[in-house]
């Protein structure tokens, strides 16, 4: 009888506990022939620009950062992802800033964080890899 007792009470602990999971919605990334020295992509040549390019859920922005690295995000608001009107863009009165002119979040650039709401969640980001000459995003 205890050990039904004690089964019962941790399945009801566990059960119970649950986190609410959020789920950004997936899309295949797999993009390279990327070369930020490339005209096309003029706001990579420097640390601190950036560029757009198409794909994941809702377009991808690619941001040099100060260190040499690239970060790449999606640019859908996760605050409602799906809704193509929610859509991050660089703020133009803070660099390290983006913006959703949607619903008005705000991101740190640096790495993705909600610094207003109504967005709860960083902003979904890839993987990049750089090997000095092109640039690949994927997920």
């Amino acid at each position: 009888m205890k050990k039904l007792l004690s089964v019962m009470f941790f399945l009801t602990v566990f059960t119970a506990c649950k986190k609410e999971a959020y789920d950004f919605p997936f899309a295949r990334v797999n993009y390279d022939g990327i070369y930020p020295n490339n005209a096309i992509y003029n706001g990579l040549h420097f640390p601190g620009g950036s560029a757009y390019i198409n794909g994941g859920v809702n377009g991808i922005l690619l941001f040099h950062d100060y260190f040499g690295n690239y970060i790449a995000y999606d640019r859908a608001c996760t605050n409602d992802p799906l809704n193509s009107c929610e859509q991050v863009y660089r703020d133009e009165e803070d660099p390290n800033t983006l913006s959703c002119h949607c619903c008005e979040s705000k991101y740190f650039i640096f790495d993705g964080s909600v610094t207003q709401g109504p967005a709860k969640q960083a902003l979904h980001r890839y993987s990049t890899r750089y090997d000095g000459v092109e640039l690949r995003v994927i997920n």
